[in-house]
């Protein structure tokens, strides 16, 4: 047989055979997005007919079944035609030598080669024989002290003593056909300094690695929400834009509208139209941030987040009857949007459902409410409080808009609403509630989880206050807190 291709099963994602000099390589066809040419992408190289023929399963039966998965596993979005590819193989194993040294090839030659370049440019930037050095490494600090930190940690790994799911075989397979992608532990490490608000580490480290990983879209989209943090809505466009960008070219070919919410490799394309969204109304870009929500709901079936960033969006540009349609939609899910809701339902002078909007808003996120109105709360004492409260400091961010133009009688009656007893009654009690359901989880007595509920439900909400006030209905609050406060 010539050099040329030694098994073609067809043109897209599905993989064949191809001779490359005294190697066989497992390949498909990619094409270019930018030339259109059809290129070769190697999944996996054959370096020895010994090797060849544990991978068709001519020695050892398990070796075949361990390469097919551990190819498989590297490249999900690939279909392989394993009898083909391994008649393909067979007809060529001719071109292979009987063995290879593959301990000083395959495990370290790349690695080794790579280190010995950066090792290069780091022994000749010498910052003190020239100022253009100097600059170089100030450049570039941020991303060496996030690969300073990457050594140690590599270094300080322990031993591991072998097992089914580390060791490796004669040919490195496990190590070959490592996946291409971040490794988890390696994103964890970086997403948690973005949640320590360590924002200048954490920007270092994703602008590293997604310059290294080209596909690494979810990188993008930690730096579009370092941006949002810090303020900087249009650099956080432009963030989650290359999100949407990558994560397109991870997609599969089709995917069925029912499939959005179940295959996730759509992850990355949906955050980064959910983020987009975002950034676009806090940037003041309302007609793209609605037609971003449009996309949202066309493309990836979520209703639920487009209604939430277009209640945003219709309150800032004051389209009331539109953002209390939006928020409606949503409230009883996302019980923050309740507070969108009574703000466009006081404009058009429907107060009854404003209160009712806004106590349920009130009962389930109090620190958000409260952001939004101005009120300083004591620092967060757990988790939850911590949530509410920056949830608050995003919805106050993102309607800015809407609370820099709001009229005086709004502002009056929110505020007396907050300040009303019957409202900061209930609000002492879900703390009691919850306070004492965090406290006994898993006993016998559901009261307080039962309670918490109640006073968590919209039903509760729209029952409780009436268009004039509150209604009688409601038992003295006196008499259920001292009965709450004993059990303490």
């Amino acid at each position: 047989m010539g050099t040329g291709t030694v098994a073609r099963l067809e043109d897209g994602p599905m993989a064949y055979v191809r001779r490359r000099g005294n190697q066989l390589a497992i390949v498909r066809g990619v094409r270019d997005p930018e030339t259109r040419k059809v290129e070769q992408e190697i999944l996996f190289t054959l370096y020895s007919r010994e090797e060849a023929l544990a991978a068709v399963g001519k020695g050892v039966a398990e070796d075949a079944a361990r390469f097919r998965h551990l190819v498989e596993r590297a490249h999900p979005q690939v279909r392989f035609d394993w009898k083909a590819i391994s008649r393909a193989i067979e007809e060529s194993l001719d071109v292979l030598p009987a063995t290879y040294d593959y301990r000083s090839t395959r495990l370290r030659s790349a690695f080794h080669r790579d280190l010995l370049a950066f090792t290069r440019q780091l022994v000749l930037a010498d910052p003190l024989g020239s100022s253009a050095a100097r600059q170089l490494v100030d450049d570039q600090r941020e991303a060496l002290e996030y690969l300073r930190e990457l050594i140690d940690w590599r270094l300080a790994a322990p031993a591991q003593v072998e097992n089914e799911w580390t060791a490796d075989n004669t040919w490195f397979w496990r190590f070959a056909a490592r996946p291409v992608d971040v490794p988890p532990d390696v994103e964890e490490h970086a997403a948690a300094l973005y949640g320590r608000q360590e924002y200048r580490h954490a920007a270092a480290a994703f602008r590293l690695l997604t310059e290294a990983f080209p596909d690494y879209a979810e990188g993008h989209n930690y730096l579009g929400l370092i941006a949002l943090d810090e303020g900087r809505a249009g650099e956080a466009v432009e963030h989650f834009e290359r999100t949407i960008e990558v994560g397109r070219r991870l997609l599969p070919r089709r995917v069925p509208r029912a499939s959005w919410w179940s295959d996730l490799r759509t992850r990355p394309y949906m955050r980064g139209l959910r983020n987009l969204a975002l950034a676009r109304v806090q940037a003041k870009r309302y007609v793209e941030a609605l037609a971003t929500c449009d996309r949202l709901v066309a493309e990836c079936d979520d209703a639920m987040t487009a209604a939430a960033h277009r209640a945003s969006a219709y309150l800032d540009i004051g389209r009331w009857q539109e953002a209390l349609d939006a928020a409606r939609y949503i409230h009883q899910i996302s019980p923050g949007e309740s507070l969108l809701a009574a703000f466009a339902a006081f404009e058009l002078r429907r107060e009854g459902e404003a209160r009712a909007f806004f106590l349920h808003a009130v009962l389930n996120k109090p620190r958000t409410v409260g952001g939004v109105l101005g009120v300083r709360f004591v620092r967060p004492r757990d988790r939850d409080e911590a949530v509410d409260h920056n949830d608050g400091v995003l919805l106050a961010r993102t309607l800015d808009d809407f609370l820099r133009r709001r009229r005086p009688a709004s502002r009056r009656f929110f505020g007396a609403l907050w300040e009303h007893p019957m409202v900061k009654g209930l609000f002492e009690e879900v703390a009691l509630v919850t306070a004492r359901w965090q406290v006994d989880r898993k006993g016998q007595d559901r009261s307080a989880f039962d309670r918490m509920q109640e006073l968590h439900s919209w039903e509760f909400a729209s029952r409780a206050w009436g268009a004039d006030g509150p209604r009688p209905m409601i038992p003295p609050l006196r008499t259920r807190v001292r009965g709450l406060r004993q059990l303490h």
